[in-house]
């Protein structure tokens, strides 16, 4: 993977996984946001199982909560996924092997066992009253299907085969917020207030931060089955889906797929964003399922 760009700005990324016949880029314009807060990070082959199966590895995570604890998810999830896998591997019971029929119920238990230690590492590591548990979108992509997993109500996956764009992951919404945050879904809201109104929800926000520490419910996570007719997919954080419809960002790729690198493809479409009104950091991972 190559990228180029001040990453406090943005940041442009592809690569080829050969193994799996697949292309993706990546796009992370900070918009006009003081620095790029959102994480995002493509790691292919990044298993013992991938040289049998072909296990890749992508996710982006919104900047709600601050660049560190964004950042430090997607660069430590895939790590603690691959731990949980080799454990697996060198156990004298593995857990795949006792429900051989249940292999959505392995991955599930798989990555929400990573997301908890994850988690846990941020907790030990941020002072008190500074939330963790930042939005995320996470995809496995192996050969025969997609591990995907969602946390948050602003990062998502859209998967496009032929002419139908199908989000495949749920909104989890937090379950124990702030009282302030209920009515922000993404950091483009809060940016529409007034400067009054702007300045009284963060002075209340870190009063309730002394008391209360944010964080997500577990992830929703599930296994979809690629099929012949899947095209591309998407993950992006709200600084996309707060202003592209799923089906406006497929037209937009779909007529461009033959014309265009998969990195030109990724920042093109943040770029639409930008000029449909996104004001804060636009983060985004294409994967192509076939190289055009």
């Amino acid at each position: 993977m190559s990228s180029s760009g001040n990453e406090h700005a943005s940041m442009l990324a592809s690569g080829i996984c050969s193994q799996m016949y697949m292309s993706y880029g990546i796009a992370a314009l900070k918009g006009r946001c003081p620095a790029l807060a959102d994480g995002v990070v493509a790691v292919p082959s990044f298993t013992l199982m991938s040289p049998p199966m072909g296990i890749d590895y992508f996710a982006v995570s919104d900047g709600f909560f601050g660049a560190y604890t964004a950042k430090h998810l997607v660069k430590r999830l895939h790590v603690a996924i691959a731990k949980g896998i080799e454990d697996e591997l060198a156990a004298d019971t593995p857990r795949f092997l006792e429900c051989p029929d249940d292999v959505d119920g392995w991955w599930r238990n798989l990555v929400l066992d990573a997301f908890r230690v994850v988690d846990d590492e941020l907790i030990a590591r941020v002072p008190s009253g500074v939330p963790v548990g930042s939005p995320a979108v996470v995809a496995l992509v192996t050969k025969d299907y997609l591990v995907l997993a969602s946390r948050g109500a602003t990062c998502r996956a859209v998967i496009y085969s032929n002419e139908d764009a199908v989000q495949v992951t749920s909104e989890c919404r937090p379950e124990v917020m702030l009282p302030l945050f209920s009515s922000f879904s993404s950091v483009s809201n809060i940016q529409r207030l007034d400067l009054a109104s702007f300045r009284f929800f963060f002075i209340s926000m870190f009063q309730y931060a002394k008391l209360f520490r944010p964080y997500f419910p577990k992830p929703g996570v599930l296994m979809v089955q690629r099929e012949p007719r899947d095209k591309f997919l998407i993950l992006a954080t709200g600084g996309l889906w707060d202003h592209v419809s799923s089906a406006e960002a497929g037209s937009f790729i779909q007529t461009r797929l033959h014309t265009s690198s998969p990195t030109i493809l990724a920042k093109e479409l943040a770029e639409l964003a930008m000029r449909k009104g996104s004001l804060g950091n636009v983060t985004l991972v294409i994967i192509l399922f076939n190289n055009f």
